[in-house]
């Protein structure tokens, strides 16, 4: 509350920024974003309503508009069309180096552990590995024998994973 309006926008800004960025390639894209902005939206606004003695967010968006803009900037209004890839162009290069070696796929080409397929591929996540029986299903197995919780799954896969009996 005791930043400027335009260091509020910026910091909120990137908050939404950086959400979007790392939840860019999931299937539900623009759910999320809706989510995402709104809460933020609604933060921002009751946070300048506090800083400048306003009563609702509705006096917010009267003095600063729909976009709470100040002189200089104003809230970020994401794209609602998902793009399905992870934006690595302005990240710093050492971030694949240091995660190269823990995780089970890249983030540029996610490939199915099961089919190979590059198809809507989504990450399959396990609460524990304990949890897992090991002779039941063969993602299980895979999960067990990289011993990760969570693994590459093509949306085929995946439902065919979830819902066995509605897969033949």
């Amino acid at each position: 509350m005791h930043n400027s309006h335009d260091q509020i926008l910026t910091s909120y800004n990137a908050v939404m920024r950086g959400y979007l960025n790392y939840y860019s390639f999931v299937h539900n894209y623009s759910d999320l974003v809706t989510m995402i902005y709104y809460a933020l939206y609604g933060s921002c606004a009751k946070l300048l309503a506090a800083k400048f003695s306003l009563r609702s967010i509705g006096g917010v968006r009267a003095k600063f508009g729909k976009q709470l803009s100040s002189k200089r900037f104003s809230l970020y209004k994401p794209k609602y069309a998902a793009t399905h890839k992870f934006n690595l162009t302005s990240v710093n290069p050492n971030i694949r180096l240091l995660f190269a070696t823990i995780s089970t796929a890249t983030l540029e080409n996610l490939a199915c552990s099961v089919c190979g397929s590059t198809y809507r591929v989504e990450m399959h996540h396990i609460r524990k590995l304990a949890d897992i029986k090991k002779s039941k299903k063969f993602v299980d197995r895979l999960i067990i024998s990289r011993r990760r919780k969570q693994i590459p799954l093509c949306r085929v896969c995946r439902m065919k994973h979830h819902h066995p009996s509605n897969s033949k």
